[in-house]
C-alpha cells in the first residue's frame, strides 16, 4: 500500500538524520496525527475487519445531555446511566449486546491516581497564591476607602494597613471568586482537585482495588440502582472508575457498539488517550450540542478531532434539551402555539449550523469536505431531542416519581402550553411529549446505519486512507519547509562569525571547566580538613568518655594486719603486738575490658 510505503520511507529518512530533524518530525507527527507505519497498518486492518461491530460515537461536552439521550434510546427514559457533574465524574462508557446483563468496570491505575494527586496539589498551590494576591488587593482597596472616609470627617487619625482586616463575608466572596477563576482558566487542574478530594473522602485504599471487575445484574432496575456506585457523581467507587462496558441483551444493540465519551479535553491523560483511540474507529458519530448553546467552540474543536485527521464519518447533529427553548420570546412570538414555537426553534438551529460550518470551512479550507453534507442539508441534518420529555412520558401514570428537575420541566410545559400538555389528559399530552423527545427519529437513524454497515465500513476505509494521505502530505510539506529554512539560515550565516562564536564558546567552556575543577578540589580539601577535625573531636570525645568510665572502675582499698613488738635480741623481754595498715589501688578489670571493647565497636 502506497501510504504504508511512504511512512516507512519517511521513518528511515528521519532516523538517518535524527540529530537534525527528529525533534521537529515528532512534533509535526503529533500535530497532523501521523502514526508509525506499523500502527497505521494495524488501524487499517481494524477498519477492514468485516466481523467487527459498527462503532457509534456519542460525543459532546459535559452536561450536553448525552446520558439523557442514551437513557431515552436504550431504557425508555429511565435514569439508568447517571448524569455526570464534572469531566472527572464522567466515565468513558461503552454499551454493546450481551447474552447476560453485566458491567465490566475498569479502575484507574496507581499512576493515573498519582497524576490526579499531582494536579490537585498544583491547583491548591495556585489557589493559595491567587487568594493571597486577591486578599492583599482587597485590603488595599478597603484601606483607601477608610482613608477617604477619615479625610471626609476631618479626622486626625490615619488608619494603617496592618489595622485593616477582611470580615468573614468578604473572605467567602474572595474564595468563591478565586475558585471560579481557576475553574475557568485551569479546568483540568480544577477537575483533578475535585476528583482527588472525592478519592480521599471515599475511604477506599486504591491498592485494594483490582484492575477491573465484572458486575452482574439481575435486571435493568438493579443496573440503574447499582451502576451509580461506579459512575454516579456521588458513587462510592466513582473516583476510581476509568471506564465501564455495559452489556445488555437487547436486539437493538446487535452488531453495534455505542461509545459514550466523557467530553472534550479529559483531564485524565490515560482516559483521554482511550477516548481518542475509540473515537478513531467510530464509523458513525452523533454530536450532541445543547440547543441553548448550540455549536460552541468546544463542539467545533471536538468535530475537528473526529473528522479532518481521522477521516469523515457518518455525522449526525443532535440539538439536545430543546424543551428549554420553548419559553420567553419564542413563546411570545408563537402566541403559545407549540408547533409554531417548535418550528421557529428548529429553523434557528438549522440556520446556526449552516452559518457556523460554512464560516469554518471558509476560514479553515484544510477541513475539505468533512462538513459538506451537514452544510447542504442543514434543515434535515439537525435532529432535535428532549430526553427529559420521554422520561416524563414514561412516568405520566406515576408523576410523583419525577425528581425535582423533571417535575420543574413538566410544570413549565403545563403552565406555558396548557393546550398541549395536561397532568390529567394523557391522550392530549403523550403525542406532544413524543414530538419533543423525537426518539423515533433518532432510533430510526441508528437502525438505518446498522442496516448500511457494510457500505459505511467500506466508505470509512476510503475516507480514513484519504485523511491520512492528506495529513501525510501536509506533514511532509511542513517538514521540508523547516529543512529549507534551516539550510537558508546556514547559507546566510557568516562562517567567520560562526567560527569566532565557536572559539568564544570553547574558551568559555575551558574557563568554566577550569573554574569548576578548581572549585571542586577546593571543596575536596575543605572536606578533608573538616572531616579530619570532626573525626578528631569525635575520637577525643570517645576517649574522654572511656577514660571517665575507666576512672570510675578504679577504687582505693586499705589492708590491716597485726605485728609482734618483742625484741629478737632479748628473749626475756615482755612482748606485744601492734596493728599496721597499707592502702592500694583496686581496678575492676572486667569492667575495663568491657569499656575498651565497646570503644573499639563504636569507632
Amino acid at each position: 500500500m502506497e501510504l504504508i510505503n511512504q511512512l516507512k520511507s519517511l521513518e528511515t529518512i528521519v532516523e538517518k538524520h535524527h540529530s537534525l530533524i527528529k525533534k521537529e518530525s515528532r512534533n509535526l507527527a503529533s500535530e497532523f496525527s501521523i502514526n508509525t507505519a506499523k500502527k497505521t497498518q494495524n488501524e487499517i486492518d481494524e477498519i477492514e475487519n468485516n466481523n467487527r461491530l459498527l462503532q457509534i460515537g456519542i460525543v459532546g461536552r459535559v452536561k450536553a445531555g448525552k446520558s439523557s439521550l442514551l437513557n431515552a434510546l436504550l431504557f425508555d427514559g429511565k435514569a439508568v446511566l447517571p448524569k455526570a457533574a464534572t469531566p472527572m465524574t464522567a466515565a468513558l462508557t461503552v454499551i454493546s449486546y450481551g447474552d447476560k446483563l453485566s458491567a465490566e468496570v475498569e479502575f484507574f491505575t496507581p499512576q493515573d491516581i498519582e497524576n490526579i494527586k499531582n494536579d490537585a496539589y498544583q491547583y491548591e498551590a495556585e489557589y493559595k497564591r491567587l487568594l493571597t494576591q486577591k486578599k492583599e488587593e482587597a485590603k488595599k482597596r478597603k484601606l483607601r476607602k477608610f482613608k477617604k472616609l477619615f479625610q471626609r470627617n476631618n479626622s486626625q487619625e490615619t488608619p494603617q494597613e496592618k489595622e485593616v482586616n477582611l470580615d468573614e463575608s468578604e473572605l467567602d466572596t474572595l474564595e468563591s471568586r478565586v475558585k471560579r477563576t481557576l475553574d475557568k482558566s485551569e479546568p483540568s487542574l480544577s477537575a483533578s482537585h475535585d476528583q482527588y478530594q472525592r478519592i480521599k473522602k471515599s475511604g477506599i485504599e486504591p491498592a485494594s482495588l483490582e484492575n477491573s471487575k465484572v458486575v452482574p445484574f439481575d435486571s435493568i432496575k438493579s443496573l440503574a440502582e447499582d451502576l451509580g456506585e461506579y459512575v454516579g457523581s456521588s458513587g462510592k467507587y466513582m473516583p476510581f472508575t476509568k471506564s465501564v462496558h455495559i452489556r445488555i441483551p437487547q436486539d437493538n444493540l446487535k452488531n453495534i457498539q455505542i461509545v459514550d465519551t466523557p467530553g472534550v479535553n479529559d483531564p485524565v491523560v490515560s482516559r483521554e488517550e482511550r477516548t481518542r483511540d475509540l473515537l478513531k474507529f467510530c464509523d458513525v458519530v452523533f454530536i450532541v450540542s445543547p440547543a441553548g448553546q448550540f455549536m460552541s467552540s468546544e463542539d467545533l474543536e471536538l468535530m475537528d478531532r473526529i473528522t479532518s485527521k481521522e477521516g469523515v464519518r457518518e455525522l449526525f447533529v443532535i440539538a439536545s434539551k430543546c424543551d428549554m427553548q420553548l419559553y420567553g420570546s419564542i413563546k411570545d412570538s408563537s402566541g403559545g402555539d407549540l408547533h409554531k414555537a417548535f418550528n421557529s426553534i428548529t429553523t434557528d438551529l438549522a440556520s446556526s449550523l449552516h452559518a457556523t460550518l460554512s464560516n469554518l470551512k471558509k476560514t479553515n479550507p484544510e477541513i475539505g469536505n468533512a462538513y459538506d453534507k451537514l452544510i447542504e442539508q442543514s434543515k434535515e441534518s439537525i435532529i432535535h431531542s428532549s430526553g427529559i420529555s420521554l422520561t416524563i412520558k414514561e412516568a405520566y401514570d406515576n408523576q410523583s416519581a419525577l425528581d425535582s428537575g423533571e417535575a420543574h420541566a413538566w410544570g413549565m410545559l403545563v403552565d406555558n402550553y396548557p393546550d398541549y400538555f395536561s397532568k390529567t389528559d394523557k391522550k392530549l399530552t403523550i403525542p406532544n411529549l413524543d414530538l419533543l423527545s423525537n426518539m423515533n427519529v433518532i432510533s430510526r437513524a441508528i437502525s438505518d446505519v446498522r442496516d448500511k454497515k457494510d457500505e459505511i465500513l467500506a466508505k470509512r476505509k476510503e475516507e480514513f486512507l484519504k485523511a491520512k494521505t492528506d495529513s501525510l502530505e501536509k506533514y511532509k510539506e511542513t517538514l521540508l519547509n523547516y529543512i529549507k529554512q534551516r539550510i537558508e539560515e546556514i547559507n546566510n550565516g557568516d562562517v567567520d562569525e560562526l567560527k569566532a562564536t565557536r572559539k568564544r564558546l570553547n574558551h568559555i567552556k575551558l574557563t568554566v571547566s577550569d573554574l569548576v575543577d578548581e572549585e571542586y578540589y577546593d571543596l575536596v580539601d575543605e572536606l578533608k580538613i573538616n572531616m579530619s577535625s570532626k573525626l578528631k573531636k569525635e575520637l577525643q570525645s570517645y576517649f574522654k568518655a572511656t577514660k571517665g568510665d575507666i576512672d570510675n572502675a578504679e577504687g582505693s582499698k586499705t589492708k590491716s594486719w597485726e605485728v609482734s613488738t618483742s625484741k629478737w635480741y632479748n628473749p626475756f623481754s615482755w612482748g606485744g603486738t601492734e596493728t599496721r595498715t597499707s592502702t592500694y589501688t583496686a581496678v575492676r578489670t572486667g569492667a575495663v575490658k568491657n569499656i575498651l571493647k565497646q570503644l573499639t565497636i563504636d569507632i
